[in-house]
């Protein structure tokens, strides 16, 4: 006859038998993983105790920051962008200059943003080499949007 494991823990809960365990209302202790070998498991500890971690979780460290440096450097340009804008529309007569002046940073500000976010994707590509787990590789920034979230967000004067 098969045992019915959730008829057993149902009885087991009206018994009481899962009242006042142990931990109650502590956190899980996650520090180890069973899955690992043993000699992976000393070196995350050495890592950690040391206060380094795997290469892999440096890398993604970088990326997000790298990635939040994209997001600073578009706002950055567009509040400028804002700011010149009310100039122009202000003093008509310093119009030309100042639109010159915001093309020439315009066009470093995208190339800079465009070496950015290609040295994000070759980032990627090296993380998701090393990523232990597949379903946590990371998809790369697509350079076209980006390149169009540039050029909205961001527009000539």
């Amino acid at each position: 006859m098969p045992i019915n494991v959730d008829e057993q823990i149902e009885k087991a809960m009206q018994r009481g038998e899962f009242t006042n365990l142990p931990g109650k209302g502590k956190p899980l202790n996650l520090d180890t993983n069973p899955f690992i070998t043993p000699q992976v498991r000393m070196a995350n500890r050495l890592l950690k105790e040391n206060g380094f971690a795997p290469r892999w979780i440096e890398l993604e460290k970088e990326i997000q920051r790298d990635k939040a440096q994209l997001d600073k450097l578009l706002a950055n340009l567009t509040a400028r962008r804002e700011r010149l804008a009310a100039i122009v529309r202000q003093q008509p007569s310093r119009g030309a200059a100042v639109i010159r002046s915001f093309e020439h940073e315009r066009a470093r500000g995208l190339a800079e943003y465009r070496a950015k976010f290609e040295s994000v994707n070759r980032k990627i590509q090296r993380l998701n080499l090393m990523m232990p787990a597949r379903n946590r590789q990371w998809a790369l920034v697509n350079a076209a949007e980006a390149l169009a979230r540039f050029h909205e967000a961001c527009p000539q004067l």
